[in-house]
């Protein structure tokens, strides 16, 4: 291969990893992005593709969990069970996390090196290395099965994926979480997210609201529940 060939097929994992990375967001929808310490709060981008918003996690951190959040107007609060089950998935994808910065290391650290050296020899070996990686993750996934609240077709889809298209496998953990079952908005917002994100969430929901009532008549059934949501999202905020 020469060293155009190299950069080609770099540029073409790394748009595989991002295109399997990104989410398109519906108007009412709100990505939070796990952090070590709170959660990054997203609308995704400002400029609509097909009336979608773009939303990219950071690409360095694959080990980070979405969640995915709607609202609407007759939203319940989040049972105690559904609680208690998030804090089981969180516990059971630690576990998983370090698997997926494995694969990134391998795929932009190793893979790297190993087409710059050269030798035939290296690169199978960095084949072998990565679809055990991938094997062993996986085998994490269906061992933690239960407490992911996963049935045994989910993780055969799951790992059809990851073999057939091995940069997605990077993916893992934030596509296990995305399969959860989602809470209320509100019910993240009072039990997770901390004062300073709860200003930039109440900022995103406002926006978008108020852009939903430019298509709606004054006054009507939907304007009037909109507007009621926004004012007890608020309201349990302050």
């Amino acid at each position: 291969m020469t060293l155009h060939d190299h950069w080609l097929l770099m540029a073409g994992i790394a748009v595989l990893y991002l295109y399997d990375s990104a989410l398109l967001l519906f108007h009412n929808e709100i990505v939070l992005e796990t952090r070590r310490t709170g959660y990054l709060v997203s609308g995704g981008s400002v400029m609509e593709f097909r009336g979608r918003h773009l939303f990219l996690p950071n690409p360095l951190c694959p080990h980070r969990a979405l969640v995915r959040l709607s609202w609407a107007a007759d939203e319940p609060m989040t049972s105690g069970a559904l609680r208690t089950r998030g804090r089981r998935v969180r516990l059971a994808l630690a576990v998983i996390a370090p698997w997926t910065c494995a694969l990134l290391g391998l795929f932009f650290v190793a893979l790297p090196c190993a087409l710059w050296v050269g030798t035939d020899v290296l690169l199978l070996g960095w084949l072998i290395l990565t679809y055990l990686t991938i094997a062993a993750m996986l085998w994490q996934v269906w061992r933690a099965r239960k407490a992911l609240s996963l049935s045994g077709k989910a993780v055969v889809a799951l790992a059809f994926d990851a073999l057939l298209c091995a940069p997605f496998a990077i993916n893992m953990v934030r596509k296990i979480n995305l399969r959860q079952e989602l809470p209320s908005l509100r019910s993240v917002a009072l039990s997770r997210l901390s004062p300073a994100e709860n200003v930039v969430l109440s900022g995103i929901l406002r926006q978008r609201i108020e852009a939903s009532l430019g298509f709606l008549e004054p006054g009507t059934e939907a304007s009037n529940a909109l507007l009621a949501y926004l004012k007890r999202f608020e309201d349990g905020m302050s």
